[in-house]
Order: C-alpha cells, then sequence, then structure tokens
C-alpha cells in the first residue's frame, strides 16, 4: 500500500506560489478600496440629486442642494439631511453654470418643472482619483462619470 500525502518539496513549492500571488495583489488592494470609495459617494451623491429633483417634482416648489467646501458635506437647504463625504474624499470643484467654485458654500437648484441648475460636482481622493456628478439643466437627470 502506497503513502498519501505530500512530499515536503511540493508544500514549499506551494507556499512559494502563495507568497508570490500575494506580493503581486496585496499592493493593489488599497488603490482599488479608494477608487470604489470615491465610485460609491459619486453614486451617493447622484441619489441624493435625484432625491431633490423628485421633490421637487413631487411638492411642485423647488428645492435646493447645498455643497459645503470647508465642511465636506451636502444636503438639501433648510432641511435636517446632510451627507458627509467620507474621509479621504473631498470636493475639488462645484461648477455652477459658467463659474467654478472651489471654497465656501454653493447653492444649486431643482425647479418643479424638473429642470435644474447646470452643475458638476467634481470628487477626488486623497490618492488622486476624481469623478464628476453633473446634472442636466434642461431635464434635471443627474449622472457620473470620469
Amino acid at each position: 500500500m502506497s503513502a498519501r500525502g505530500f512530499s515536503l518539496l511540493e508544500l514549499v513549492l506551494v507556499l512559494a506560489i502563495a507568497g508570490l500571488l500575494a506580493a503581486v495583489v496585496i499592493p493593489s488592494l488599497p488603490g482599488a478600496l479608494e477608487s470604489a470609495r470615491l465610485k460609491g459617494t459619486a453614486g451617493e451623491m447622484r441619489a441624493v440629486l435625484t432625491l431633490a429633483r423628485t421633490l421637487a417634482v413631487s411638492e411642485a416648489k423647488s428645492r435646493t442642494v447645498v455643497f459645503d467646501f470647508a465642511r465636506g458635506e451636502y444636503g438639501f437647504d433648510a432641511d435636517e439631511r446632510k451627507w458627509l463625504l467620507p474621509e479621504g474624499i473631498r470636493l475639488a470643484a462645484v461648477r455652477l453654470g459658467d463659474a467654478d467654485k472651489e471654497s465656501g458654500v454653493v447653492r444649486m437648484r431643482f425647479y418643479p418643472d424638473g429642470s435644474a441648475d447646470e452643475t458638476e460636482v467634481a470628487l477626488s481622493s486623497s490618492g488622486g482619483g476624481r469623478i464628476r456628478v453633473s446634472v442636466d439643466p434642461l431635464t434635471g437627470i443627474v449622472g457620473e462619470g470620469t
């Protein structure tokens, strides 16, 4: 009857291959996590802006969304609902019409007919990643992209 099992050479070879794979994969994880956090934040901001548009149309009154660079937050004006940007993600710029803002407080509006102020929000991560969330002025539809 032959003995079953692995030889020491086979075990060492498998551990060496696993070590090489770990050395290749582990350094790329922080960048992937940061990229996922940036995309998740853009998706959340898109959802908040879409909610503001929906509320403006359903309530037949304008809704204002405020972006505060200093606090790193955004939310509805005159409302307690505010969303904080996660650690490592910041508002890089907000373009309202033709004007770029990179500090202070910026307010954009959705109107009862579904239209909105032309807006583009640039989010950036501490690792240099960047993504945009934009609002079409005629339809008020919110999109995101690089």
